[in-house]
């Protein structure tokens, strides 16, 4: 209707800057655009010149790999799941969550229900019952959640055997356009690299790593900055994801057990001191 209104010469008001996302991330996506520039405060506040803790970028297309020979599944017609990369997705959110960051600052998205169906499945029994994980603030498919916005975007996009309705650039845009300050891409990179309509966006993406780049020993927030240098660790697959996070996931425990066995220390040397006092009272009491 927008559309029609300006094309019958209607007088309209056409944005020219953004205020959401880094302006990194809006390369992603400003492109379609006339002359999209970005508002100050996406550079002079604090949140957008930190880097994103235990992340390499800001923003990057990870390769999934096909998970028991299985890319892409149909169950039911136009029903389309990826369990390799609903799994990598939710690993990578046990890993935010584990070292700090917040639930309510993280979203799911899918460009297909099927997907948004599996990562609501896989999200509940790994991290729904998890007193430190529970649930990211929103799993929704990416028509859904236009108009929406997070600091963290996790995105599947599913198809491993054709591009499907992402060939929309007007979908793809809305996917990128959703993160202010970080968002992290599953898929198939060789498919979706050789999309003509889609290869302003993808070649961006295409000079960040094709596997995931993270920064260990870093914790929500760091005090690191966005373009500072840091040592980076390559994750080569989801089971290698996993691998971490169940790693770090034990580390946990242990130091929760760790801190439960101190605390329990301290408070029995405190009720052995409160003894004695008790005993120095009482005969000092009997001595008057």
């Amino acid at each position: 209707l927008f559309t029609r209104f300006v094309r019958l010469g209607v007088p309209y008001i056409e944005l020219n800057q953004q205020g959401r996302a880094r302006p990194s991330i809006a390369t992603l996506y400003n492109w379609r655009y006339k002359a999209l520039g970005d508002m100050p405060h996406v550079t002079a506040r604090p949140a957008f010149q930190a880097a994103n803790a235990g992340f390499a970028h800001e923003f990057q297309m990870v390769d999934v790999e096909d998970l028991g020979g299985v890319g892409e599944s149909e169950p039911t017609a136009h029903f389309f799941q990826n369990l390799a990369e609903a799994e990598y997705v939710v690993a990578v959110y046990m890993y935010m969550r584990l070292i700090g960051y917040p639930a309510d600052k993280i979203t799911m998205l899918s460009t297909y229900n099927g997907q948004v169906a599996l990562l609501n499945d896989v999200a509940t029994q790994r991290c729904a019952s998890h007193p430190a994980i529970g649930m990211p603030a929103k799993i929704a498919t990416v028509d859904k959640y236009q108009g929406q916005q997070n600091d963290f975007i996790l995105l599947s996009l599913v198809k491993t055997k054709n591009i499907g309705h992402l060939r929309d650039v007007r979908r793809l845009v809305v996917a990128l356009s959703r993160a202010r300050l970080g968002v992290y891409i599953f898929g198939r990179t060789s498919l979706f690299s050789n999309c003509i309509e889609l290869a302003t966006a993808f070649n961006i993406l295409a000079t960040k790593p094709a596997r995931l780049s993270l920064v260990l020993n870093e914790s929500f927030p760091t005090q690191r900055k966005l373009h500072d240098a840091c040592e980076t660790f390559e994750i080569h697959n989801l089971q290698h994801m996993q691998a971490l996070v169940m790693q770090k996931m034990e580390e946990d425990r242990n130091f929760a057990f760790a801190r439960d066995k101190i605390m329990q220390a301290q408070q029995q040397a405190n009720d052995r001191i409160a003894e004695a006092q008790a005993r120095y009272t009482k005969k000092t009491q009997e001595g008057d």
